[in-house]
C-alpha cells in the first residue's frame, strides 16, 4: 500500500518528491522568515496480512525545488526537482519506503532506522520558475503500531450477493505489542482485483474513512458488479497517523 531506507539498503527514494512549502515573507520590521508547509506527514505502515513493515511521507505545498528531511539523527532524505518541471516548481508528493518482510528485516531493526520525534522539512520554495526564498515544516514521528483488524465479513474467499454486503472487522485496542493505543479512524478500501487501466492512476474501488466506533458499514449498491473478484482491507490508524492494515478477498455471485 504502501526503495531504500536509510541503512537497510533498501532503494532510496528518488530525487523530485516531497511536496513542499511556499515562500519567504517579511515581518514587521522587513526581516524575511520561512512560510510553513501546508502539511508534512511521516507515519509507519504495517501489514499484518502480509507482516512487513515501512515508512510513508507527505507533503503539500505551493511549490518547491528542493527538501531536505532531518530527524533526531540528522539528515534522513532529500529530495530535488529538477529538469524543466524542476525550474517550473513541484507541489504535493506522497512517497513509501519498501516494506521488508518481518522475517528478513525485523520490526525493531526497521524502526531504528528513524527514530522517534520531530523531523523538520526545509529547502527552497519555488513556483511559476520564480524562486520565492525557503520553505520549512515538522512532521512527527512515533514507533506507535496498533495491532491489524480481524476481518469479519466477508469471509476470505466469500461468494457474496451484490447488494446488501456488509463489510465488518473486529475493534483494535491494542498496538503490536500488546500496549493501550489510541485509534483515531479506520479506513476501509475495496477495490476490483485487476490490472488497472494503463493510463489510469489507481483503480476501480471506493475508500471512506470512519470514525473510530464504526466497524460495520453496508457496501453501497450499485458498486459491486455481478460475477467479480474484489480484495479489501481495513487499516486502523492511530493518533500520530502509523496505521496497521488487513487484507483478503471475496468475489460476486
Amino acid at each position: 500500500m504502501k526503495k531504500g531506507l536509510f541503512g537497510l539498503g533498501l532503494p532510496a527514494v528518488a530525487a523530485a518528491g516531497l511536496a513542499a512549502g511556499l515562500a519567504m515573507t517579511a515581518d514587521a520590521k522587513g526581516s524575511a522568515s520561512p512560510i510553513p508547509l501546508k502539511d508534512a506527514k511521516l507515519n509507519i505502515e504495517h501489514n499484518a496480512t502480509d507482516n512487513d513493515t515501512g515508512f510513508q511521507g507527505f507533503v503539500d505545498s505551493e511549490g518547491w525545488r528542493n527538501l531536505t528531511v532531518k530527524g533526531p539523527d540528522g539528515t534522513v532524505l532529500y529530495f530535488e526537482g529538477r529538469g524543466e518541471l524542476g525550474q517550473l516548481g513541484l507541489t504535493e508528493l506522497f512517497f513509501e519506503s519498501v516494506e521488508p518482510a518481518n522475517a528478513d528485516v525485523p520490526i525493531e531493526e526497521i524502526l531504528e532506522t528513524l527514530p522517534e520525534g520531530n523531523y523538520r522539512l526545509s529547502g527552497k520554495a519555488m513556483e511559476n520558475g520564480e524562486g520565492l526564498g525557503q520553505t520549512s515544516g515538522t512532521a512527527w514521528l512515533t514507533h506507535t503500531i496498533p495491532a491489524g483488524p480481524e476481518l469479519i465479513s466477508p469471509a476470505e474467499g466469500a461468494v457474496v450477493a451484490t447488494s446488501g454486503v456488509v463489510a465488518e472487522w473486529g475493534e483494535v485496542t491494542e498496538t503490536i505489542t500488546g500496549d493501550d493505543v489510541n485509534i483515531i479512524a479506520y479506513q476501509l478500501i475495496i477495490e476490483r482485483d485487476e490490472d488497472p487501466h494503463p493510463h489510469m492512476i489507481g483503480k476501480f474501488g471506493l475508500s471512506m474513512y470512519l470514525p473510530p466506533d464504526v466497524t460495520s458499514i453496508e457496501i453501497p449498491d450499485g458498486f459491486l458488479e455481478p460475477g467479480t473478484a474484489y480484495k479489501w482491507e481495513v487499516l486502523a490508524i492511530e493518533e500520530s497517523g502509523n496505521q496497521t492494515l488487513s487484507s483478503g478477498s471475496f468475489e460476486t455471485g
